[in-house]
């Protein structure tokens, strides 16, 4: 099963570049997402911290992360093989309509942005 999701992201606040898209926010920050396909489901994944900032934090990141992903409904975080934060979420291709995509795609680089912005205060993606 194959799904054209570049065609999906006709929108003024989406921009790709190959297998990436880049969501833009109306306070002129913005959040990469990249898009895998996989046979019967898009793999949506964005970075929320890179492993340099991971080492630096002076926080609970294991507890923190366990309780974003409690209260998240369409995204969870984790650390990936890299030892970077990430954002990812899982979209069945079956019966994917254009607004589903965008609204996934959307939800992975807001969570991801809003979760950077709380543990930097800044804009690093």
């Amino acid at each position: 099963m194959t799904s054209d999701w570049r065609a999906y992201c006709t929108s003024n606040d989406l921009a790709v570049d190959g297998d990436q898209v880049t969501v833009s926010f109306t306070d002129e920050r913005s959040h990469r997402v990249t898009v895998t396909e996989e046979p019967h489901q898009l793999h949506l994944e964005a970075i929320v911290v890179r492993p340099a900032t991971v080492r630096s934090l002076q926080t609970n990141l294991a507890a923190l992360i366990w309780e974003r992903n409690r209260m998240a409904t369409l995204v969870g975080f984790r650390i990936d093989e890299r030892d970077r934060l990430v954002c990812q979420a899982w979209i069945p291709k079956a019966g994917l309509t254009a607004e589903e995509f965008r609204a996934y795609v959307r939800t992975v680089a807001v969570e991801s942005d809003r979760l950077e912005y709380e543990l930097t205060g800044k804009d690093l993606e």
